[in-house]
């Protein structure tokens, strides 16, 4: 990823007022101090009643936060139950039964679906309409404890070594990184405590602390967690750990808008091999383009700051806004599913180009490529699928002849990237630490080569 080790500034202000925090770390580090608000009222009674409002908002910040740990810990309780995996004595429920377990959950989701400026008012002691008693107050009674070497509160104290904030900062952190080793939960609750802790002025990644980002720092920092966690219902070794970190900065940077679509947008029409093509996307007449695929077309993924198909469409709004895309998109999306599960609506939207960027596994598969590429065309619209994707789960010339098979008989275009690609002093560092999706060097030439696709002058084949 570009830059992946530098140390990003923070972009975003903090909404409340939480104190500087002071950074202990390595002269290396270049430390991000998050500026306090200043004092408005003659001193000393305006330091005494500054202190004041921060001590209470840094309380119920921690509130806030350690329901969200609680209700966590308790569906991971439930976690190891079922699944018979973990330590027992880590994952003890300590005489909390099930039922208490899940309401702590279910508490948890309805504070999460609390409007973030009431909860953000009630934090500063402001005016507000949260109520505290409806769900906070109840994950707070449970009688669940949490052990000292359960994720959550090892990288508390790893943490805490490490720099000296508030401790709500910190573990606003260790919850991130305590529901993001789960797994499962990475696209709704994890992306639902994201979104709260940045309407809270919370940090969501060590970047703002001044810490580095860089996989082997990861590594290294997986290595010492590792070795002081408990046996967990998922993974807690240190490429878990390693993982972990690289998710939480990318969609940290991503949802500060650090590192997003629009960044990489500005940056790549401002390099010179793309300068040439900005007239022409001026000059594209008004049309829609559909573009049906899986997780390397979603921008959303946490591999890259953002996909190739996400950064054009971002280009495009720049330079020219009567050209239309609109993804149909699922993880994994293979021609099957595609074909059942966002064909009918695609072709209802009546595209004028429709890309592929889809798996073929089986010759079920292919079937469903080449009716979808026969009914566009019959359709009116021009069809495209790349050569090849560096899909680790693809890279086989006999996928590529057959595809090849289906565009020549169905008109189909061949976009063929694959010199590009593996041409790129970069290619071998194109795949992101799960060995199958990419990183941003990877997206940044495929923007590149899909955007001469949409202007037209691609290298095309049938």
């Amino acid at each position: 990823m570009r830059a992946i080790s530098r140390f990003a500034p923070l972009k975003v202000a903090l909404a409340l007022a939480i104190p500087a925090p002071v950074i202990f770390a390595p002269a290396i580090f270049a430390p991000v101090i998050f500026a306090p608000v200043p004092l408005t009222l003659s001193a000393p009674l305006a330091v005494a009643k500054d202190k004041g409002e921060k001590a209470g908002t840094e309380e119920r910040l921690g509130r806030i936060v350690e329901a969200n740990i609680l209700a966590t810990h308790a569906y991971q309780v439930l976690l190891a139950r079922k699944s018979g995996k973990g330590d027992s004595s880590c994952y003890d429920a300590g005489g909390v039964s099930d039922e208490a377990l899940e309401s702590l959950v279910n508490h948890q989701a309805n504070l999460l679906a609390t409007s973030p400026s009431d909860m953000k008012a009630w934090a500063k002691g402001t005016a507000h309409e949260f109520d505290p008693s409806q769900d906070l107050d109840a994950m707070q009674a449970t009688a669940l404890k949490i052990p000292t070497s359960a994720p959550v509160n090892v990288f508390t104290e790893y943490l805490a070594q490490m720099v000296r904030v508030p401790r709500s900062q910190i573990r606003a952190l260790a919850n991130l990184y305590q529901t993001i080793l789960e797994v499962e939960r990475d696209g709704d609750l994890l992306q639902s405590e994201f979104d709260l802790y940045i309407d809270l002025g919370l940090p969501v990644y060590i970047g703002q602390m001044g810490l580095p980002g860089d996989d082997g720092a990861f590594l290294e920092a997986g290595k010492k967690l590792a070795a002081q966690t408990c046996p967990s219902p998922f993974a807690t070794d240190a490429a878990a750990w390693q993982i972990a970190g690289r998710k939480i900065w990318n969609w940290g940077e991503k949802k500060l808008h650090i590192r997003d679509d629009q960044v990489l947008a500005r940056e790549l029409l401002a390099e010179q091999d793309v300068k040439p093509l900005i007239p022409r996307m001026r000059m594209l007449k008004p049309q829609r383009i559909a573009i049906i695929g899986h997780s390397f077309t979603i921008g959303e993924h946490w591999s890259s700051p953002s996909s190739f198909v996400a950064i054009v469409t971002a280009m495009m709004f720049k330079e020219n806004r009567t050209v239309e895309f609109k993804q149909f998109k699922a993880g994994g999306l293979t021609s099957s599913r595609a074909l059942k599960n966002f064909y009918g609506e695609a072709l209802a939207w009546k595209p004028d180009k429709v890309l592929f960027v889809v798996a073929n596994r089986d010759d079920a598969d292919f079937e469903a490529l080449r009716k979808m590429s026969k009914g566009f065309a019959d359709s009116g619209a021009d069809t495209y699928i790349f050569d090849n994707l560096r899909d680790p789960e693809e890279d086989r010339p006999e996928l590529e002849q057959k595809i090849r098979s289906i565009a020549h008989d169905t008109e189909m275009h061949v976009i063929d990237v694959s010199k590009s690609i593996w041409s790129d002093p970069a290619h071998k560092d194109f795949v992101c630490l799960d060995g199958i999706h990419m990183k941003e060097p990877y997206h940044r030439l495929m923007a590149k080569e899909w955007l001469k696709v949409v202007v037209g002058g691609g290298a095309e084949s049938h």
